[in-house]
């Protein structure tokens, strides 16, 4: 989809009966070449029918943070209370903002909303969605407010061992923040949040959002925020420790992994991934279940590993494939990743997914 067909399309959403000649006056283009627009959207299967009806299958909507990602990875076992030599990078995340750029790059129209402040983070941000070619136009900047910041320290084998998020900026998508942006959200195939937002708008998505809902958590102390309507879960994405942590929540005990995946789809949660680099991809749901483990001996970040399962699959999903051949795609898309210096590889395109999936899997 080219830039201008993208505006076209934003408008189109926004307005289904809009008329040719609208579109031309709030473009500043001609009528026919509006026309000539539509009808490449209606070729390529954007849109159908009159009153440009919006295949449902079209895009995806993603409600969730954006981060200035700060990272230190010691060059040699952390000693506490010490300084430990080692590298220091700055890369943009967030949960949604990766997933987002990830289903961008594998060619899956999608809306991101979320928030951002006016500082220089922000401004970085804007640069690198444009660059990537994102659609941000429902992410807000917000004056005299600072964009979310995740530091955190790696030991020298990737493992995290401690990290302080400034996210208060969150508590801006709140109801009213999300209530003008419903119909975008009801209009797509998928809506993925992620455990960032608040308890009050994760509560205001289960109670107004009709499609069915991905959830990606994001942290331990975080992902009690998913807890009170499991049954409106689609679909969770999740890691070992993670998962752990919920399942400490709803039942005050740890349980073997089979037993916390029951407890969770016995709740109503309908489709449950664990993954982590180390131990691999599980899966289950009241069907089927499913374990994936291939060893990389070239990991060398293993963050941002869930977000590209996350996209991966999404994209499967929207093509209709399995679930098992969706799993081997969120799983060709993750080991891309971790190759990576970066959350979402330069590298990941379907070109690339599909190649990396022939050579996993054959």
């Amino acid at each position: 989809m080219t830039e201008r067909e993208r505006e076209i399309l934003s408008l189109i959403l926004n307005n289904p009966m809009i008329s040719q000649n609208e579109i031309a006056d709030l473009l500043g283009i001609s009528r026919s070449g509006v026309a000539a627009h539509i009808f490449n959207l209606t070729k390529k299967g954007y849109i159908e029918g009159r009153g440009y009806i919006i295949k449902e299958s079209d895009f995806v909507s993603i409600i969730g943070g954006i981060n200035m990602d700060i990272l230190g990875i010691s060059l040699d076992s952390l000693i506490l209370n010490n300084s430990n030599p080692g590298k220091i990078s700055f890369a943009l995340g967030g949960a949604g903002r990766n997933i987002s750029l990830g289903l961008t790059k594998l060619n899956v129209p999608n809306y991101f909303i979320s928030v951002h402040g006016d500082d220089l983070n922000g401004d970085k941000f804007k640069q690198d969605s444009q660059k990537n070619g994102m659609n941000i136009q429902y992410v807000k900047e917000l004056p005299n407010e600072r964009t979310s910041t995740y530091l955190y320290i790696d030991d020298q084998k990737g493992n995290r061992a401690v990290g302080i998020d400034d996210m208060d900026i969150y508590e801006k998508i709140n109801s009213e923040f999300l209530k003008d942006k419903i119909d975008i959200i009801n209009n797509s195939r998928y809506c993925i949040i992620d455990t960032n937002l608040t308890t009050e708008a994760i509560d205001w998505i289960y109670e107004h959002c009709k499609v069915p809902i991905f959830v990606k958590t994001v942290s331990e102390n975080k992902n009690y925020k998913l807890l009170s309507q499991l049954n409106k879960v689609n679909t969770l994405i999740t890691t070992p420790n993670e998962l752990k942590g919920i399942i400490r929540v709803l039942t005050d005990s740890e349980l073997s992994l089979n037993k916390s995946l029951d407890l969770l789809l016995n709740n109503g949660v309908g489709n449950i991934l664990v993954y982590s680099p180390d131990d691999g991809l599980y899966f289950k749901n009241n069907e089927e279940l499913f374990h994936i483990h291939k060893k990389s001996d070239k990991a060398i970040n293993k963050t941002g590993a869930s977000a590209s399962l996350t996209s991966a699959l999404v994209w499967a999903l929207t093509k209709n494939f399995t679930w098992k051949d969706s799993l081997h795609y969120a799983y060709a898309a993750a080991a891309i990743s971790i190759e990576s210096p970066f959350p979402i590889s330069e590298d990941l395109s379907t070109d690339t997914l599909v190649t990396t999936h022939t050579l996993l899997f054959g």
